[in-house]
């Protein structure tokens, strides 16, 4: 069988774990890499460069990261050509990070997630943040892997804050406050398909955010049923079969999802459980491709 991966970012070393799989599989691989995805039209004829070569039974579609409206659109093309993807539903939501659709979504879905606010106006963000409670975390709404969240501990502090957003030309609406949850475990749970891993993440010294492309130790967790079932709850409600789901848990053993990775990275989770978690990957796309 021949599989071709899509992507944007094709320097991500899940996507080389992807390519070490295929080939172990047996299958012929082919990387298209839509990075500076570009066309031309002539004589009424779409042309893009980089599906110009593109000979695949199956397009796994990962990590695409920008011009995700056009190259949707020729996913969907692809089905119509009767070549099988696996996207995700990336064509469906056309984005691979957006933190506000996702938290309303589960907001919508009765998941519990921090207290939260999204606003247009530098003006309200005090006031916000007063409610919430300090500390709050200020994050990028179009940002993963812990870039762009920032933790602020006063009022005096987010004054500053808010002053260095405004220098740097940066909307109000690029970013959302949420409460900061003093938990005990943070949980990646990665989930593919009915496969369900999870990893407690530990910060580094110094360091709030525990993210593992950040440098933070990992190590496996044995999820109780009802964490994991929170974390499918979550995972339906952005309307996906795979997805990494970070999970808050405080001393009083409430749970909160902080968000759902679009685009869950694998290595970590390899790492801690030992799995050919990029396998399993490779084997749900082939199986529920259409």
């Amino acid at each position: 069988m021949k599989i071709a991966l899509a992507t944007t970012l094709p320097s991500l070393i899940e996507n080389k774990r992807i390519e070490e799989e295929v080939k172990a599989l047996h299958h012929d691989f082919q990387l298209v890499n839509l990075k500076e995805f570009s066309f031309v039209i002539h004589d009424g004829q779409l042309v893009v460069d980089q599906l110009e070569n593109l000979k695949a039974d199956i397009v796994i579609v990962r990590g695409i990261f920008n011009s995700i409206k056009p190259i949707s659109a020729l996913v969907d093309d692809l089905r119509r050509r009767g070549i099988r993807v696996f996207d995700n539903n990336l064509t469906e939501h056309k984005y691979s990070i957006n933190k506000i659709a996702d938290t309303v979504k589960l907001s919508l879905k009765g998941i519990p997630v921090p207290n939260s606010a999204y606003l247009r106006s530098f003006d309200h963000y005090t006031a916000s943040a007063a409610q919430i409670g300090f500390p709050v975390v200020i994050k990028s709404t179009r940002m993963g892997k812990g870039a762009g969240v920032y933790k602020v501990d006063s009022p005096e502090e987010l004054v500053k804050f808010i002053e260095k957003l405004k220098k740097e030309d940066k909307q109000p609406g690029a970013h959302m406050i949420q409460e900061f949850v003093p938990y005990v475990y943070d949980l990646r749970v990665l989930i593919i398909g009915s496969d369900v891993y999870a990893m407690r993440r530990i910060p580094g010294e110094g360091e709030f955010r525990a993210n593992f492309s950040l440098g933070g130790a990992v190590e496996l967790f044995d999820l109780d049923e009802s964490t994991r079932d929170l974390a499918k709850k979550a995972l339906h409600a952005i309307d996906m079969t795979v997805g990494g789901v970070d999970v808050l848990i405080t001393k009083d053993e409430k749970k909160y999802i902080l968000e759902v990775n679009h685009t869950a990275g694998m290595v970590g989770m390899e790492k801690a459980t030992n799995e050919n978690i990029a396998r399993l990957f490779v084997n749900h796309a082939i199986k529920h491709a259409f």
